[in-house]
């Protein structure tokens, strides 16, 4: 789904599920849309794709890691502390200041480990993710911001050339954000101050850097179908 206001993205979402469950899907994604805090949609488009279970790779939820962070300069303290300890060369200051500067990408930036040269093709639209979904059916709307960015980074967090994820949720009043690597999803409350007209996303890239490598990982974390298990088991048993 997909609801946009002129040219200004509004909201987006996307399930993977059954045949049976694609009716109550799509109203919610309706309603989702119609109601989100970023303003009204002149226009809501819905597709639907076919996948037999054979297309799809399974990966495993990350653990979640709460940080309980109280303000974006702590965000931003944590964010150095990882880029750190991952082994990332390029300037972490750079790197925050992409993430708290550039907005309104439809997809993330794609920014290498060792230099810091952006890396997608596209600087407009930066590479976006899609294709993946939890194991569950049915998401309470209260959930649905921490599952859908659970299922995103896990699925990020699968590729063997990305090395962490950085995000600023586009939501005004959403100020959750997170960074993850190949072991964690670290919620970062507090990222950002609610009205903030701001978000984006950041993959860090740490793989060989000729083009068709490159092309073959942004093809992969766009159209790859994943679905990512163990969300729910995880749901259980934090609050």
């Amino acid at each position: 789904m997909r609801a946009s206001a002129g040219s200004r993205h509004i909201s987006g979402a996307e399930r993977i599920v059954a045949a049976h469950d694609i009716a109550s899907i799509v109203q919610a994604m309706t309603t989702r849309a119609l109601g989100h805090p970023n303003g009204r949609p002149d226009a809501v488009n819905i597709s639907l794709t076919a996948l037999a279970d054979t297309d799809i790779t399974r990966v495993p939820c990350l653990p979640l890691h709460r940080t309980g962070n109280a303000t974006p300069a702590t965000a931003d303290d944590f964010i150095r502390r990882l880029l750190t300890d991952l082994g990332v060369r390029a300037n972490h200051e750079v790197i925050l200041e992409k993430l708290r500067t550039v907005t309104g990408l439809r997809g993330a930036m794609l920014i290498d480990a060792m230099t810091g040269e952006h890396l997608e093709p596209d600087l407009e639209r930066g590479v976006r993710v899609s294709t993946m979904d939890h194991a569950i059916p049915q998401l309470s709307p209260e959930k649905q911001h921490r599952a859908e960015a659970m299922a995103l980074a896990s699925k990020v967090a699968a590729h063997p050339h990305i090395l962490a994820e950085l995000c600023i949720s586009d939501d005004i009043d959403f100020t959750i954000g997170y960074a993850a690597d190949a072991t964690h999803f670290y919620s970062l409350p507090n990222i950002k101050q609610a009205g903030e007209a701001i978000g984006t996303r950041v993959f860090i890239y740490n793989g060989p850097r000729d083009e068709a490598t490159v092309a073959d990982t942004i093809d992969w974390l766009e159209n790859a179908p994943v679905v990512v298990e163990g969300f729910d088991q995880l749901e259980a048993r934090i609050p």
